[in-house]
């Protein structure tokens, strides 16, 4: 247990198989798995399942953990003024993603509305003390806005009636919002996705414009295809209808090969691997703190299948976006790996909203 790729698996084992944490225990670096946990998106439930099993960690990784609970109540109280702001207003929204990870959170918060102005933020983040970040092109045919808040380390993401790199899922926005079901989760009654429109979701943004896959991703995604009473026909056809089964059939390719080479076992059913399209997309495999892939194979084979697909169902506007892809992708992609890393600030984790989320029942 001497690379991040072995710890990547172990944590895996542990969060899939209720026995798995006496497994290479002794072996663990817990400074490497406090990386690869962290970043990954699956810190508090690798803490949870550790003290389930009566499991003591070391003090630098409780203490990462606690901070890590204090940066989710912040984000799940900009969730809750966001709201209130979203009803208040009439303003039909989803958090799309915000929970699916839940008891850990993402480094944002994504919220979509279906208004395709950003006139409608005002009314959002009016109360709020945030702030726009500068939008890149992609952003702007996407209709994305990022804010930043002041004393809240999560940013939030507002999607205006469009989803994909170029804003190209124009009709699905509403799907994910009309198929949604309210849920309790955290102290909070909050709408989610029908499951199966998650992975479609997951299907059109985990792959395209990406660098990697993060370990929450395979956990949703492999917790999704284990239900017993998952419409795959819906999957299916729903992905076919939006333009977006080549990039379901690459990422769930992906993932039936991760869960493969840990559980020693398929993940998809034999029905549903005749319907996807698993193969020719190139290896997966875990370095630089995520599961890594061919960006420019997979990247240039998506974009060819969504195009014809766009031409073929004569959607000319869709196309036209489409023929951004590249450069908006390419773009990003240069920016990700050139960025300089920001220096860390002083307690950028630890900093929550003044008010406490103790009246909608959040706790540690």
């Amino acid at each position: 247990m001497k690379t991040s790729a072995q710890h990547a698996q172990w944590l895996l084992r542990l969060l899939w198989e209720v026995d798995a944490a006496g497994t290479g225990l002794s072996d663990l670096d817990w400074d490497l798995l406090l990386h690869v946990a962290r970043s990954n998106g699956v810190l508090v439930r690798t803490a949870q399942r550790l003290a389930a099993q009566g499991l003591t960690v070391p003090d630098p990784f409780g203490a990462a953990v606690a901070q890590e609970r204090r940066r989710i109540r912040s984000a799940l109280e900009l969730m809750r003024r966001v709201s209130l702001a979203c009803e208040a207003h009439g303003i039909t929204f989803l958090f799309p993603k915000a929970f699916q990870d839940y008891p850990d959170f993402g480094d944002d918060v994504d919220l979509l509305v279906l208004p395709r102005s950003t006139r409608v933020d005002s009314a959002i983040v009016g109360a709020l003390p945030a702030t726009p970040v500068k939008r890149d092109l992609g952003e702007r045919l996407a209709g994305a806005t990022t804010y930043r808040v002041a004393a809240c380390p999560t940013s939030l993401d507002v999607q205006h009636g469009r989803l994909g790199i170029v804003g190209e899922y124009g009709a699905f926005p509403s799907v994910l919002i009309q198929h949604a079901r309210r849920s309790q989760i955290g102290g909070m009654e909050v709408a989610i996705p029908r499951p199966e429109d998650q992975l479609v979701l997951q299907g059109m943004q985990r792959i395209a414009g990406r660098l990697r896959i993060a370990l929450c991703d395979i956990l949703f995604t492999v917790s999704t295809v284990r239900r017993t009473d998952l419409d795959w026909d819906y999957v299916i056809a729903t992905a076919r209808q939006h333009g977006a089964l080549p990039g379901l059939s690459c990422y769930l390719s992906y993932v039936h090969e991760i869960y493969r080479d840990v559980c020693w076992r398929p993940l998809l059913p034999a029905a549903v691997c005749s319907s996807l399209m698993l193969r020719g997309w190139g290896r997966i495999e875990y370095r630089d703190g995520g599961y890594r892939f061919p960006l420019a194979r997979v990247n240039g084979r998506l974009y060819w299948h969504q195009f014809r697909h766009r031409i073929g169902v004569g959607d000319w506007a869709g196309a036209g976006r489409l023929c951004l892809t590249p450069i908006v992708a390419g773009a990003r992609l240069i920016g990700r790996l050139t960025r300089a890393p920001e220096p860390p600030a002083a307690s950028s984790h630890g900093v929550v909203l003044a008010k406490p989320l103790t009246h909608v029942g959040v706790s540690d």
